[in-house]
């Protein structure tokens, strides 16, 4: 199954350039009003009319066609603004009622949008966000600077978050589903288990990694810490070493599943320092409260709690 969000984009991307594909970049610079989707939003149409992200419920999609096939054939970069806020729309254009405006700026690839593309995997290699600042007046328009010396009148500056990164610490029955949704959310997900049985590729297909490792351990080799940790291992010895090694690390979601009974014991056998050190990132129990049983149910609810973690709502 395809990733979702910033990666499908870069899959794309590639799956593209290796058919030897011309294709068209999409990046919205701004909006206003009630729009889809927001400044730094990635799509990509082909010259043989395929595409890779969303600006819209389909109802722009057009527009976004018509866009992408002008700039192929120009080999120039082009901005389009979408405009839904007239009632006039509703009769002779996208009759989406959505009121909002959308500015587009497309690139060809090959051509001018080859350097974002390049920027934009090296930061999801780096694990970080892009701060491009693009042309958009007639002087301007479509050049790309990714510090602040395009800067003026001219210009907008655009911010492109990277990627979520998870660790999933347990490959228990929610660990399927919940690597299920992260991937067609656009998450990367590790998974830490050292039990075989669970750790097997096939069952945990969403998974960008898989480590047969105690938590303690696997959290002591990190290159990096992941945007979340989840506790999940359904054994409390286990969980209690992975919140303990969490206590020292900086990872700003640390999430632990099962009821606030044993949340309250798991916690309490922690010294007072690593109570303290993880108090403002435990999110116990991890999820949030839509109803429902079993780890179908659970994986939502623990989806829903992350995405409205990562998009600011804290």
């Amino acid at each position: 199954m395809a990733h979702g969000g910033l990666l499908a984009v870069l899959e794309a991307a590639r799956a593209f350039r290796d058919q030897g594909q011309a294709f068209a970049l999409a990046l919205v610079t701004d909006t206003e009003g009630s729009t889809y989707r927001k400044a730094g939003a990635l799509a990509l149409v082909a010259g043989n009319g395929e595409r890779s992200g969303t600006l819209s419920g389909g109802c722009l999609e057009p527009a976004l066609d018509a866009l992408a096939a002008r700039v192929i054939a120009s080999g120039e970069p082009e901005a389009a603004v979408l405009d839904t806020r007239d009632d006039d729309d509703l009769l002779f254009g996208s009759g989406s009622g959505c009121r909002g405006r959308m500015r587009v700026l497309a690139w060809p690839v090959p051509g001018a949008g080859q350097t974002l593309l390049d920027r934009l995997g090296d930061a999801h290699a780096a694990r970080r966000a892009l701060a491009v600042w693009v042309g958009v007046d007639t002087a301007t328009l479509g050049e790309i600077a990714f510090d602040a010396t395009l800067a003026g009148p001219g210009a907008l500056a655009v911010q492109i978050a990277p990627a979520p990164r998870l660790l999933l610490l347990g490959a228990g029955p929610e660990a399927p589903p919940l690597l299920h949704l992260a991937r067609v959310m656009g998450w990367l997900a590790e998974v830490v288990d050292h039990r075989p049985a669970l750790l097997r590729a096939e069952r945990l297909a969403g998974a960008s990694a898989l480590h047969a490792l105690r938590p303690a351990q696997a959290l002591a080799d990190l290159a990096a810490l992941p945007d979340a940790a989840l506790v999940m291992t359904h054994l409390a010895s286990a969980d209690l070493e992975a919140l303990r090694a969490l206590a020292t690390l900086d990872v700003p979601y640390v999430g632990l599943l099962g009821p606030p009974a044993r949340r309250d014991e798991l916690v309490a056998q922690l010294p007072a320092g690593e109570q303290a050190r993880l108090q403002s990132r435990l999110h116990a129990p991890a999820g949030m409260p839509l109803g429902g049983h079993g780890p179908e149910a659970i994986a939502l609810a623990i989806a829903a709690d992350l995405q409205r973690y990562f998009h600011g709502a804290r």
